[in-house]
């Protein structure tokens, strides 16, 4: 049995009207080792979501769900952010050494549009020091938290698999898991795409036939200017959708499939 010095402790206090579910937890502070980084979330109505992310540098801990060091949402409020485990909802999450090519996934669930605040409250235990950013996967940027917050206008629904805690701005070295994304689940991957200046067309190409439930193409405002619904590939895994009509600039595809989703930034130069 996991000693209880990382039994995850949440306690919902009293709160104002512009803290109205802001809680306090904690990995117990009998085991000093443990890092933490402490994130809050405001969401539209001015509320405040607190959120842990401990890292443990004996590797008692890891990505996936863990009994003992992850508290899952209990809440149904209306507007609010949490860690993504495993397509579930957390206030807690720990997790194994830390590295700062690691990202974790952020759910944010609007039920009305407006201002999202992100923010650094806390680092606790860190030797070095470390940068913190949110990572937007559909516009393909990062954003530092370590001295300031950063604001977003977001739009209602469901935001997952978009916003990311990360510790380095550099894209191409952050490690994006498969029990984030389900990438390594589909038959189709983002290597997979490209554009094809030549014919102004987007090429997807697998190693087998495959299906692709919706595929939606975004401007980096977050327009959608492009969508196509269950489309096939031929018998070799090959599929072409033009962009004809497109004018140049940058888009993120963002492509489903039965077995998962994943994002794609795509360049149209023509």
């Amino acid at each position: 049995m996991k000693s209880l010095t990382y039994i995850c402790l949440a306690i919902l206090l009293c709160v104002s009207t512009n803290d109205l579910y802001a809680s306090t937890f904690d990995l117990p502070d009998t085991n000093s080792e443990v890092q933490r980084v402490r994130i809050d979330v405001t969401t539209t109505m001015g509320y405040t979501r607190h959120l842990l992310l401990g890292f443990t540098p004996d590797n008692s801990a890891s990505d996936g769900f863990d009994y003992g060091y992850d508290a899952q949402n209990v809440d149904t409020y209306s507007n609010d952010c949490n860690w993504m485990i495993d397509h579930n909802r957390y206030v807690i999450q720990g997790v194994g050494a830390f590295h700062e090519s690691k990202t974790y996934p952020l759910g944010l669930f609007l039920s009305d549009a407006g201002n999202v605040e992100f923010s650094l409250l806390a680092l606790e235990n860190f030797n070095q020091n470390i940068s913190v950013y949110i990572y937007d996967s559909l516009n393909d940027t990062t954003h530092s938290i370590s001295n300031g917050s950063h604001i977003e206008a977001i739009s209602e629904g469901n935001h997952v698999n978009r916003f990311y805690i990360a510790f380095t701005n550099d894209i191409n070295a952050m490690n994006i898991s498969n029990t984030q994304l389900s990438v390594e689940e589909t038959n189709v991957k983002a290597s997979d795409m490209s554009y094809l200046r030549a014919t102004k067309e987007l090429k997807i190409k697998s190693q087998y036939a495959f299906e692709i439930k919706d595929l939606s193409i975004y401007s980096v405002l977050g327009q959608k200017v492009k969508n196509w619904q269950n489309v096939t590939s031929d018998s070799s895994g090959m599929l072409k959708l033009s962009l004809s009509n497109i004018s140049e600039g940058t888009y993120i595809a963002i492509v489903k499939t039965e077995q998962g989703k994943f994002n794609k930034r795509i360049l149209i130069n023509n």
